[in-house]
């Protein structure tokens, strides 16, 4: 199948997702939310990827995110936590809004960068990836409920040496006494990134007892236009634990690839803490990666890669009533094929810290 038929495909599992239930002249019963527990409460995360966890530093060498979620409300105009009007953004997408939902608005800033295998050398290295860095904004608008979730994200942000991305990494190689990357001269040029997206989700198991050990499977697809990414994914999302939270699994956010989210609600026993595994298996089928085929508007450095992409992300969560603590695990196939991704099987796992405040 090629991209474009991959990405139409996606895009109508999308569309059934956000829109599924209204396609019937009705909405499906819902579980009705409980409202009021932690969970809900508006929350700082802190979000640290990195390479190294796996003994490792090459491609998404490190990512780095911080995210203001608001609290979560019955209508938009009661988000709070974020700027008034910021909240208020949500009622004008249509797909955002429905009965039993709650709502829930956020904002990022997040830095991403990109090395290629050897960082000794200082030419141009053109059988791998650029060396690349992003910074940017993001704001994203969910609505949800313990059966089905809505989001949308918009990503603006910056390509090249005004990420800041090179003199970060040189920095802290230097603090912790690792190898300095020479490359940065090559990065990919300044430009300018918008990017759009959307993602769906619907509950389609559960079993146990709400409050005890419970388990739940949900789907998602996810569709994002832009020259940061443009790609489509579906993904198969569980998790199973004890006083699982109502609502979705969370996933790492790769800055600007799928919709950042906090969509959980209060678990049956809001008093007790909550500690569950999750597991996704998500494909994609990538249109576009300016990190991978170079800058949009001029001749640059890009590497021949796969169109689709498999993803494994296992995760390990706690939270109580102020805090809250996850640890993923990505485990993707290679998307480039250069002599270092063939003998490492390690080369394209990260591992992924989030802390979480509420207040």
């Amino acid at each position: 199948m090629s991209p474009v038929g991959c990405s139409a495909l996606l895009g109508a599992l999308l569309l059934f997702l956000l829109g599924g239930d209204l396609a019937h002249g009705q909405e499906a019963p819902r579980v009705q939310p409980k409202k009021g527990g932690y969970s809900e409460a508006a929350t700082w995360r802190l979000e640290f990827d990195n390479d190294t966890f796996f003994h490792s530093d090459n491609h998404l060498s490190n990512i780095l995110s911080l995210q203001k979620h608001s609290s979560a409300a019955a209508n938009w105009d009661d988000v709070s936590g974020l700027p008034r009007f910021f909240g208020r953004l949500g009622k004008h997408l249509p797909f955002l809004s429905g009965d039993g939902l709650v709502y829930r608005a956020s904002l990022a800033i997040g830095q991403l960068m990109q090395t290629p295998d050897d960082l000794h050398r200082r030419d141009l290295i053109r059988d791998d990836v650029p060396y690349a860095g992003v910074l940017t904004l993001q704001g994203s608008w969910i609505a949800y409920d313990d059966d089905e979730f809505r989001g949308a994200e918009v990503v603006i942000g910056v390509l090249g040496p005004p990420s800041l991305a090179g003199a970060a990494q040189r920095a802290f190689h230097r603090l912790i006494d690792d190898t300095v990357p020479q490359g940065w001269a090559n990065q990919l040029r300044t430009e300018v990134l918008v990017n759009l997206n959307a993602m769906g989700k619907k509950k389609i198991l559960r079993w146990g007892a709400p409050g005890g050990v419970s388990f739940d499977a949900a789907v998602s697809g996810d569709i994002g236009l832009g020259n940061l990414y443009t790609q489509a994914s579906g993904a198969l999302e569980m998790r199973l634990g004890a006083n699982v939270p109502r609502g979705f699994a969370g996933t790492p956010d790769l800055v600007g690839f799928g919709v950042s989210h906090l969509a959980v609600m209060r678990p049956e026993r809001p008093a007790a803490p909550s500690f569950y595994g999750s597991l996704a298996l998500c494909g994609t089928c990538l249109v576009r990666s300016v990190l991978i085929d170079g800058n949009t508007f001029r001749d640059s450095h890009r590497i021949q890669r796969d169109t689709f992409m498999g993803q494994l992300i296992a995760g390990l969560n706690f939270e109580s009533r102020h805090f809250g603590a996850r640890f993923y695990v990505v485990a993707s196939t290679a998307l480039v094929d250069t002599p270092v991704r063939r003998r490492e099987r390690n080369a394209d796992r990260v591992g992924t810290i989030h802390l979480e405040w509420r207040f």
